[in-house]
């Protein structure tokens, strides 16, 4: 067989062959894609991280602990991705080498198993942070979201044995002619249905919660901007979709299998970062606003009064998002987000500040 074609894929009728030199599809967009998924996404959690610990004074939460393990597995996704184009991925099949189609294989699997884990938790931290937004407000939505999340962690854990077991042996997965194994196809089209589906849950959720919300439309809007940006990642879904049903049975793997790689990029990255965006959010408006107030006091009563009128009162939030002032003593969620002077701020914000707060003990 291995006179019959130089690559690891017979060429296209007419179609000359250079192993050499061959064509570089996707694979110096592969590794930037890389690259840059790893510097953006790791920018975003150490905010968030420094945020939560250096200036909302909150402990970590169950969000915390999902953006961090998706964040994690993002890592070992970006790593197997690199891997992939080491080994010809990107490249049109036949022109790899039939001695990379192995390692190449094997990056392809561990990419599957990384992937799984990483859009549960991805998913998994929206859905908790939209939770804990609108907890003591919409209690039986909330309850519909917990069922939602446990449906997700069921499909996914089963879906990771599957890929995990997906040829018997596993050796079988880089070495079809010594085993048996499932469809592939058929298991990356339902993930991408899956994924379809919640990545609109997300998007569509967050909408009807804060509309009906005693706040401006303006800040409702803002609101709507930070907690629906994780459903952008519905477009990279629906494109990952369109792939496997168009090219899953291409003989063309090398190159079909990094286009999902990619929108698996695009669908983590930027659901992690909106999962960071209400804690970076939080950031920038309390370096902000601490800036002004620190200038206004000092301009009008000195440096000595503006330093005690700001260690004397608190700013807090009650579930009509009017806020109000009060003395320090008063009960008030997350201790450290009275610097966040507009309401839609204080709104996500204060989420992000307290987790352990008991949402069923705040007044409505």
């Amino acid at each position: 067989m291995d006179t019959i074609y130089p690559g690891a894929a017979a060429p296209p009728e007419g179609m000359s062959v250079n192993l050499d030199s061959p064509q570089d599809v996707l694979r110096t967009v592969n590794f930037v894609t890389q690259g840059l998924t790893l510097a953006f996404v790791s920018i975003f959690v150490a905010l968030r991280s420094y945020a939560k610990l250096k200036v909302l004074g909150g402990s970590f939460g169950f969000e915390d602990y999902a953006t961090l393990i998706a964040y994690l597995m993002m890592i070992g996704y970006c790593t197997c991705g690199i891997f992939l184009s080491v080994h010809g991925g990107g490249l049109n099949q036949w022109e790899v080498r039939k001695g990379e189609l192995e390692p190449f294989l094997k990056s392809a699997y561990a990419v599957t198993i990384h992937y799984a884990p990483m859009a549960l938790f991805c998913k998994l931290a929206l859905l908790l942070l939209i939770a804990r937004v609108f907890g003591s407000v919409y209690k039986k939505t909330i309850q519909g979201i917990y069922v939602f999340m446990g449906m997700l962690v069921a499909y996914y854990v089963a879906g990771l044995v599957i890929k995990i077991r997906i040829c018997s042996p596993i050796s079988a997965y880089w070495h079809s002619e010594y085993g048996k194994c499932l469809d592939q196809s058929a298991i990356i089209t339902a993930d991408s249905i899956l994924s379809v589906i919640s990545d609109l849950a997300i998007l569509l959720l967050p909408t009807p919660l804060t509309w009906s919300l005693n706040m401006p439309n303006k800040k409702k809007l803002r609101v709507i901007g930070v907690l629906c940006a994780g459903g952008l990642a519905t477009a990279f879904s629906i494109y990952r979709l369109g792939v496997i049903i168009a090219e899953g049975k291409s003989s063309n793997q090398t190159i079909v299998f990094v286009k999902v790689v990619l929108s698996g990029n695009a669908e983590a990255g930027i659901g992690i970062i909106c999962a960071c965006l209400p804690a970076v959010n939080a950031l920038i408006i309390r370096r902000k606003q601490r800036y002004m107030y620190s200038a206004t006091h000092t301009r009008n009563y000195g440096p000595s009064r503006a330093n005690e009128t700001a260690a004397g009162t608190r700013i807090y939030v009650k579930h009509d998002f009017h806020l109000e002032s009060t003395p320090r003593v008063e009960k008030e969620v997350g201790d450290n987000a009275f610097e966040l002077h507009s309401d839609d701020s204080q709104l996500v914000a204060n989420a992000q500040a307290d987790p352990k707060d008991s949402w069923s003990t705040k007044s409505a």
